[in-house]
């Protein structure tokens, strides 16, 4: 999470800072990038700059490492004529670099949320029961041991429905296909005026 904005390259590391768009070079490189462009693994970006240009640059080579090495290489002429020191930015995930450090951002960046469902409101709601909201959330993950899945894991255990042993225990038949599931429904909605739900 942390950039290097090269001013003149005195301080920034060439093959391990940040500074490239492709981020460090030795990531891109391997071990080998240093040995095969004879730069030296503790090089700064201003020990790769030779009489106004990139070392590379002048290298006839073929090498797939020195290619791409000199494509990852911006313009030589900013840092050569740059009279700021490099400066170290904090960047967090896709924010823009900032001196500051947040530490909220980098939670953010490091524990990204899971893409919204549309049932979240009827589990995550103020006044839930903590026991329901377990149980509700396991269910439409789909991640309730039922038979099926039990099944799936390798368990020797019957397949058929707990509660009315005729069809195989699955999440839809054993709260909507089930005859006993059915009869609770419509016990329920039956008081409420609703209609019984058919699909989860």
């Amino acid at each position: 999470m942390v950039v290097c904005e090269v001013g003149r390259g005195t301080n920034a590391s060439f093959w391990h800072d940040k500074w490239t768009n492709r981020g460090p070079l030795i990531d891109l490189t391997g071990p080998r990038g240093p040995g095969v462009t004879v730069l030296h693994v503790d090089a700064v970006v201003a020990d790769a700059l030779r009489d106004g240009n990139w070392w590379v640059n002048r290298s006839g080579s073929r090498n797939r490492l020195i290619t791409l090495v000199r494509k990852c290489l911006p313009e030589a002429a900013p840092i050569l004529s740059s009279e700021v020191e490099d400066i170290y930015l904090w960047k967090p995930g896709n924010r823009g670099a900032s001196t500051a450090f947040s530490a909220a951002h980098t939670w953010e960046a490091l524990h990204p949320q899971g893409e919204q469902v549309f049932w979240h409101r009827q589990v995550w709601f103020q006044g839930r029961i903590p026991k329901h909201m377990f149980i509700t959330w396991v269910i439409a993950r789909n991640r309730l041991g039922t038979r099926d899945r039990l099944r799936g894991w390798g368990l020797q255990v019957p397949s058929t429905c707990i509660l009315c042993n005729v069809a195989d225990e699955t999440r839809q038949h054993f709260f909507f296909d089930c005859s006993y599931s059915s009869e609770i429904w419509s016990f329920f909605c039956s008081r409420l005026q609703l209609i019984p739900p058919v699909l989860f």
